[in-house]
């Protein structure tokens, strides 16, 4: 049963950072590998949400940030000049203008856990539970995908979720969702509040 102390803040950053990017359709594969490789070669963490299922060609991908208590998140200038290299090195077209102004947006991962092999939930889930929540909220299947430089090797994770973009008051609807798909964390872009922060889940023992 979720509770009040379910899920704790553990890192916070000021303001709120997102940008889409359209690109050529290309599969899924190709533009991890764009991702990862921008990583490596510019020592720059990336946090991305891939609009569209695995199976289908990525048209569009949302850059956000992730706090870390180890390893910290860059400023708002440095996610600007990191969008600006990475378009000069796609083609990519950065569409700063459609970044909300206000409400929230979460990845929410649906795999339970770390392991390839975990239990997975579907979107279905989600929208399910979240239309019982108002009508000023949107979801998107999504990739989550993470790429970080740790000293000479790149530590890159994904999988299936949802990008849900609300008003901040839906945020304890996602994180009944969270706790229900047994997520360690989930981070939020808090665009009302001009914060990121993220949220951890505390142990069960």
């Amino acid at each position: 049963m979720l509770t009040a102390s379910s899920y704790v803040e553990v890192a916070t950053a000021d303001d709120a950072w997102t940008c889409s990017m359209r690109l050529l359709a290309m599969s899924f594969d190709s533009v991890q590998t764009i991702l990862k490789n921008f990583a490596r070669n510019h020592d720059w963490p990336v946090n991305a949400l891939i609009v569209g299922d695995a199976d289908k060609p990525v048209t569009e991908i949302e850059l956000h940030r992730d706090p870390s208590v180890t390893h910290g998140v860059p400023d708002v200038p440095r996610c600007w000049a990191a969008v600006r290299r990475l378009a000069t090195e796609t083609g990519w077209t950065a569409s700063p203008h459609n970044a909300r102004s206000m409400g929230i947006l979460v990845g929410l991962g649906l795999r339970e856990g770390y392991a390839p092999g975990a239990p997975q939930h579907e979107p279905s889930e989600v929208t399910s539970r979240l239309a019982t929540a108002g009508t000023e909220r949107t979801c998107h299947t999504a990739r989550l995908v993470s790429a970080r430089l740790v000293g000479s090797e790149v530590r890159d994770h994904d999988e299936v979720g949802v990008a849900v973009r609300g008003q901040a008051d839906l945020l304890p609807v996602i994180t009944e969702l969270a706790d229900r798909f047994a997520q360690d964390r989930f981070v939020v872009t808090d665009f009302t509040g001009r914060r990121t922060y993220a949220m951890k889940r505390r142990s069960r023992g």
